[in-house]
């Protein structure tokens, strides 16, 4: 049982493209027999969603612990080291921690420009084809197709990739399991399997799974486990009432492959065609799960099921013809669903499922806490939470919600939670007031015929709090993104919000605040810097009374020591907290000292935020308790060299006086001289501040004091 295993093993299984069609899942056609053991031996997740529903971004957030909304790895050809050169993926953390960590098959996206991610993993990765025929009528024209063009990372000819033949959408010759890349994976995922039994060190492999991806190419066994006749087309063919355009989609990847009518063609799929494209799904499922099951009895064979935690997870989902859409590419419940399963011996109960709410992002924590290793802590932005409380009891709730992205013309955010999904379709940086939004209700109407943002603007208005919880998405690749201008009188605050922030965990620190109130004699109020949430994290602020607080929260529980009297105009605030103690001064003299809960064990996951708290409360107080007042300068430290943000000027909108406000898409003000003595005029690319993990300052171009000369040090 793992309870007495130093160091269990881990197996990840990833399956490109599959939704939940599995018998475990309650599909009554599926035969998934493999998968349906596997359910059986830990946790089924029941609403599983994905991050984004395309392979590569979909991966990176699998890998990374990240949303791709907090990193910008939108693409299929974004590259993690040039976007995230220092960034810790699942498989390099544990390898930090004494695991050989191996790959094979379809593991990272590897094609569109991608190639993998070699520092992932302890020895080279063993690769193989995704787009693969064995019957020589599947390319007629011989040569590389389309589609195998783009995922050999070849180079397009003239004319571009379109101008090369398109192969087969499927195929089904009588042929072995090996003849095909899947077949190989699950051979080699087994002797992978017998050596790291010979070698008795903890092993973390991941094995990757092209089927069910198109093409539907499965051995023909497969095919005839199915009378196609029993399939049937999709109930609701058309795109939602209401739903707006941007939402919407039609052609795509399958129109890369005969006999689909090409994407300049107009005709419709038949629904002769669509029955035996949904059969060729159905049997390539068929065929990924026999090899899963390879893979899992020689776990079993070789006595290494009961030391071993195993994960089976889909990448995101497929759409069969519902609302008229094919693959994925979107943000309704087909393309984003997907199979999460869980098996932890000594830890999960067999023949268990819940209705968690479950992100690919969480897999990375859950992983690291179930093989008893510290949280980890980036330096990517971990926006998962661990699903062990769930493995334990499936009754409990560690998310109210799940989070989940598409960028089109405009970035798709959605909030999907027991019932219902919005979505808001707006380019960062833009107000609230310019997004279009769709609400779709589960119990309702599951099959999204219609946008009900009309019919429930109570349910609209509660999900977009939520939603507004979110920092607004990063810059593809992780670029700086077009600003917008924030309407004069308007109740904007200006604000600075950093993706990278200071460590924090299991040290003493010591920070210091300088802040103005933005009239004499009046009350100070709010947030002057806190880093953190809900779970762990520290806040300095004022309570309404004008008194200045110090917040530490750890393990959900808020320790808090505050001043009596209230402060006036000017304030130089310091906070330290060690293993024993913790102490807030004002101006040098110290106001109060108490006994410290400790320090704050991990890193957390909400970012360092300065005149405001952006996501969940690190102190106790309701977010975001913006400052009234002015923050002039910021200093952390917590060993090493400091963390410093000086020549800084962030409050509300009255400190800057007749300034418009303008904002990033990260809620930092932008000061007059960068937009122009004549205000906004045209679209600015606004740089996003580079914090390393020790001394971090704001250039003097970016934020400049008007009522300080030059950069004074804070110490």
């Amino acid at each position: 049982m793992l309870q007495a295993v130093e160091k269990p093993n881990v197996l990840l299984i990833l399956v490109d493209d599959l939704k939940p069609v599995m018998g475990c899942h309650g599909d009554l056609l599926a035969k998934t027999p493999h998968m349906d053991k596997l359910s059986a031996r830990g946790m089924r997740f029941d609403l599983a969603y994905c991050n984004q529903a395309v392979c590569a971004p979909s991966r990176f957030t699998l890998m990374l612990g990240s949303h791709s909304t907090s990193t910008g790895l939108y693409g299929l050809g974004s590259h993690l080291r040039k976007t995230w050169p220092n960034a810790v993926s699942m498989p390099q953390y544990f390898a930090k921690h004494g695991y050989r960590t191996e790959s094979l098959g379809k593991v990272y996206h590897i094609g569109h420009g991608n190639k993998g991610d070699p520092e992932s993993f302890s020895v080279p990765h063993f690769k193989e084809k995704v787009i693969e025929y064995v019957d020589p009528a599947s390319k007629p024209e011989g040569g590389l197709t389309r589609e195998e063009a783009m995922f050999q990372n070849q180079p397009p000819p003239p004319g571009g990739m379109n101008k090369l033949p398109r192969g087969a959408a499927f195929e089904s010759p009588d042929v072995g399991d090996d003849s095909y890349a899947d077949g190989r994976v699950a051979a080699e995922t087994v002797e992978r399997l017998k050596a790291a039994k010979q070698r008795k060190e903890p092993f973390f492999i991941v094995a990757g799974f092209a089927r069910p991806h198109l093409p539907f190419s499965a051995p023909k066994k497969y095919w005839d486990l199915y009378d196609p006749e029993k399939f049937e087309l999709a109930e609701h063919p058309d795109l939602p009432a209401g739903s707006p355009k941007v939402a919407q989609k039609r052609g795509g990847e399958i129109r890369n492959y005969f006999p689909v009518p090409d994407k300049n063609d107009r005709a419709q799929i038949t629904d002769e065609l669509a029955r035996k494209l949904i059969h060729g799904y159905y049997a390539s499922t068929s065929y990924v799960d026999a090899q899963i099951g390879k893979v899992t009895d020689a776990l079993e064979q070789l006595g290494l099921a009961d030391d071993t935690i195993v994960v089976l997870w889909g990448d995101h989902g497929f759409h069969l013809g519902d609302l008229g859409i094919w693959t994925k590419h979107t943000n309704y419940e087909q393309a984003n669903r997907i199979p999460i399963l869980i098996s932890a011996p000594g830890v999960t109960q067999p023949n268990s499922s819940t209705r968690q709410l479950a992100e690919s992002v969480d897999i990375f924590p859950t992983l690291v806490e179930l093989a008893g290793l510290p949280a980890p802590a980036g330096p990517q932005p971990i926006d998962g939470v661990s699903l062990v409380p769930v493995l334990k009891d499936p009754a409990v709730r560690v998310r109210d919600h799940a989070f989940h992205a598409y960028p089109k013309s405009k970035m798709g955010r959605a909030i999907r939670t027991e019932r219902f999904r919005l979505v808001e379709w707006k380019k960062p940086g833009t107000p609230g007031k310019s997004a279009e939004i769709e609400l779709y209700d589960y119990r309702e109407d599951p099959l999204e015929t219609k946008n009900l943002v009309r019919e429930k603007p109570a349910e609209v208005k509660r999900l977009r709090a939520i939603l507004d919880r979110y920092p607004e998405a990063v810059g593809r690749d992780g670029k700086p993104v077009k600003t917008a201008k924030v309407d004069e009188g308007s109740e904007a605050r200006q604000v600075a919000v950093h993706s990278k922030s200071p460590k924090i965990a299991r040290r003493n620190l010591r920070i210091i605040t300088e802040s103005r109130s933005h009239k004499t004699g009046s009350l100070p109020q709010g947030v002057l810097l806190a880093q953190g949430g809900r779970e762990h994290g520290y806040a300095l602020h004022f309570l309404p009374s004008g008194r200045p607080a110090f917040d530490v929260r750890i393990n959900g529980k808020v320790t808090r020591i505050a001043g009596e009297d209230p402060v006036k105009n000017m304030a130089r605030l310091e906070a330290k907290l060690d293993a024993k103690t913790m102490t807030l001064s004002l101006n040098g003299k110290i106001l109060v000292s108490a006994k410290s809960p400790g320090l704050i064990p991990v890193q957390p996951k909400d970012p360092l935020s300065v005149a405001t708290d952006t996501l969940t409360n690190a102190g106790d107080y309701v977010v975001p308790n913006s400052f009234n007042g002015t923050v002039l300068a910021v200093r952390i430290e917590g060993g090493g060299k400091p963390f410093v943000i000086s020549n800084l000027e962030i409050g509300t909108p009255e400190a800057a006086g007749d300034n418009k406000q303008i904002m990033t898409e990260e809620g930092e003000a932008v000061p007059r001289e960068n937009t122009g003595r004549k205000g906004w005029k045209k679209s600015f690319i606004y740089p996003r501040h580079c914090f390393g993990e020790s001394v971090a300052r704001v250039p003097e171009f970016v934020v400049r004091s008007r009522f300080r000369r030059g950069i004074r040090a804070i110490r």
